[in-house]
C-alpha cells in the first residue's frame, strides 16, 4: 500500500530524495581485493582460472524488487506471466537487459544531484561479491549441503511445486551481507558474453567483451539444480530476452569521481557491432 501511494505522488516527477536514500541504504560496500575467477571443475567457458583485481564498489543487498520497479517505471511487466508471484518484495522479472538499463537511467536522473550513479555490476564484480572471500563452489562451502539455507533452487522451490521466485532476503546472506546471489533469479551483468573471454581477460577490473550477441547472467534460479548455482557458473541470454527467471541488482562505484559505466560503453559497442 505504501508503494502504491508513493508512486501516485511521484508519477511524472523526479523520484523523491527519500526513495533514493532508501535504495542507497540497501547497498552494501564491497571491499577492494583480488581473487581467483573461474573454475576447473565446470564448463569450458569457466576456464582458465585467472587472477582478478577489483576496486571497492557498492552492490545491492538484494535484487531489485517488483515494488521498487513499479515506483520507478510505473509498469508491472511480470503481470499475467506464468511462474510469477506478484508481491512487492519478490524480484522484478520479465525484464530484459535494456529494460534494466532503462530503470537505472531513471534512477540516475533523480540521483544526479548527489553525484550517485547506479549501474549493473560487471561479471567479475558479481563473482567477486558472490564469493565474499570463498574459493569453493558455493559461498557457504564446497558441497551443496545446507544450500537450501542460502538459496531458492530446484530442491526447495521447483521440487516443492513452488514454481516462482520467492521474496528477496528470505534465505541467509553470504559473508558480505548479500542475499540470493545464488538461486531465486538469474541476474543481468553489464558484460557481453564471450566463451573464451577468460583467456584474454585483463587483471584489473575486467569490463567484459566490448561486443557480442549475448549478455551475461549469473547466479542460477529457483528452477535449476545446484550445478547451475555454482559461483563460477556462467549463463548468457540475448539482451532482448525476458522471462520469469531473470532479474537484476544494482551496483555503484564507491567514489563519486569514478564515473566509469561499463554498461554504457558496452551498449555503444553493441550498437555498432550488430548493425
Amino acid at each position: 500500500m505504501f508503494l502504491k501511494k508513493l508512486f501516485k505522488k511521484i508519477k511524472g516527477r523526479e523520484l523523491p530524495a527519500s526513495f533514493i536514500e532508501e535504495i542507497m541504504a540497501g547497498m552494501t560496500p564491497i571491499p577492494s581485493g583480488s581473487f581467483l575467477m573461474g573454475s576447473n571443475e565446470g564448463e569450458d567457458d569457466e576456464r582458465p582460472i585467472h587472477n582478478v583485481l577489483i576496486d571497492h564498489f557498492l552492490l545491492g543487498k538484494v535484487a531489485v524488487t517488483q515494488g521498487e520497479w513499479y515506483i520507478v517505471m510505473g509498469t508491472r511487466p511480470w503481470e499475467g506471466l506464468k511462474y510469477v508471484r506478484n508481491l512487492d518484495r519478490c524480484p522484478a522479472v520479465n525484464i530484459n537487459w535494456y529494460d534494466a538499463r532503462a530503470y537505472i537511467e531513471e534512477l540516475n536522473k533523480s540521483a544526479k544531484l548527489t553525484g550517485k550513479k547506479f549501474r549493473l555490476p560487471t561479471e567479475a564484480e558479481w563473482e567477486y561479491a558472490c564469493r565474499a572471500g570463498a574459493s569453493n563452489a558455493f559461498a557457504h562451502g564446497v558441497l551443496k549441503f545446507n544450500l537450501t539455507g542460502y538459496a531458492w533452487y530446484y530442491d526447495n522451490a521447483f521440487k516443492k511445486n513452488e514454481l516462482y521466485a520467492h521474496e528477496v532476503g528470505a534465505r541467509k546472506p553470504n559473508k558480505w551481507g548479500l542475499y540470493d546471489m545464488q538461486g531465486n533469479v538469474y541476474e543481468w551483468c553489464s558484460d557481453w558474453y564471450r566463451r573464451n573471454y577468460y583467456s584474454k581477460s585483463p587483471i584489473d577490473n575486467p569490463p567484459g567483451s566490448l561486443y557480442g550477441d549475448y549478455k551475461v547472467v549469473r547466479g542460477g534460479d529457483w528452477a535449476h539444480t545446484d550445478y547451475f548455482l555454482r559461483i563460477a557458473c556462467r549463463g548468457h541470454h540475448s539482451p532482448h530476452h525476458k522471462d520469469a527467471y531473470v532479474g537484476f541488482r544494482l551496483a555503484m562505484a564507491a567514489h563519486h569521481h569514478d564515473n566509469t559505466d561499463p554498461n554504457a560503453a558496452n551498449n555503444t559497442e553493441e550498437t555498432d557491432a550488430n548493425r
